[in-house]
């Protein structure tokens, strides 16, 4: 009953919470916004890792790209322009959270949604 309160909590607060920060920051289109099962849960019940997908979506949204090469930060500025996808890679601080190591937001070319996944997930 406590996991089904948090996941309707998550649902019901987090688009409020990042459509806030997203009209604050927001330099392209996204679409919908989802994240894997994986990050979804994860967040759920750590909620200092939530709070740090938030804030990666927030960077990705401000064209800030992360961890990423320079080669896939030249396509995604490219990609501002002609439309291609979108990826961004953030490190995630050492004991925030244990089964991965970074997390992947990627925009698609369509700009439909935008997906937060783990790169074991892809």
């Amino acid at each position: 009953m406590v996991e089904l309160a948090v996941h309707l909590v998550f649902h019901f607060y987090i688009p409020i919470i990042m459509s806030t920060v997203v009209a604050s920051v927001r330099r392209f289109d996204y679409g919908s916004l989802f994240t894997s099962a994986t990050v979804f849960n994860a967040s759920c019940e750590h909620v200092p890792f939530g709070e740090f997908v938030r804030s990666c979506v927030a960077r990705h949204l401000a064209c800030d790209w992360g961890d990423c090469c320079p080669d896939d930060a030249a396509l995604n500025d490219a990609a501002l322009v002609d439309g291609s996808r979108i990826f961004s890679v953030y490190h995630i601080p050492s004991g925030l959270y244990g089964l991965d190591s970074k997390i992947w937001i990627i925009t698609e070319s369509s700009r439909e949604y935008t997906t937060v996944i783990f790169p074991s997930e892809y």
